[in-house]
């Protein structure tokens, strides 16, 4: 089953990662304040990046590496996805795929 690995932009700037079955439908509950507890307390605004994973176990490795990353480091997986992916791609034995 696919899951998908999203990051969206807080209102103070600061990005959170998640998975969902559904990401459309996971943001739509964090803009209603009924998502992560950190998006109740930062605001989420918009969707920064979404990849399509092959199983909820991939997405949720990489969300729990993701979430330990630098600011700034998550910041050059929202600018240059493809190189976040081919670093995946080359490290392990996954596929990932940009979805928007």
């Amino acid at each position: 089953m696919v899951y998908y690995l999203y990051m969206l932009r807080c209102e103070d700037g600061s990005i959170y990662t998640g998975t969902a079955k559904d990401y459309l439908k996971r943001y739509e509950e964090h803009l209603r304040g009924k998502g992560a507890k950190y998006t109740k307390a930062h605001k989420a605004i918009k969707i920064e990046r979404v990849f399509l994973c092959d199983s909820k176990s991939i997405a949720c490795s990489l969300e729990y590496e993701i979430k330990k990353y630098t600011k700034k480091k998550k910041e050059c997986i929202i600018n240059k996805p493809n190189d976040f992916i081919k670093d995946i791609e080359n490290n392990r034995e996954i596929k990932i795929e940009k979805i928007f």
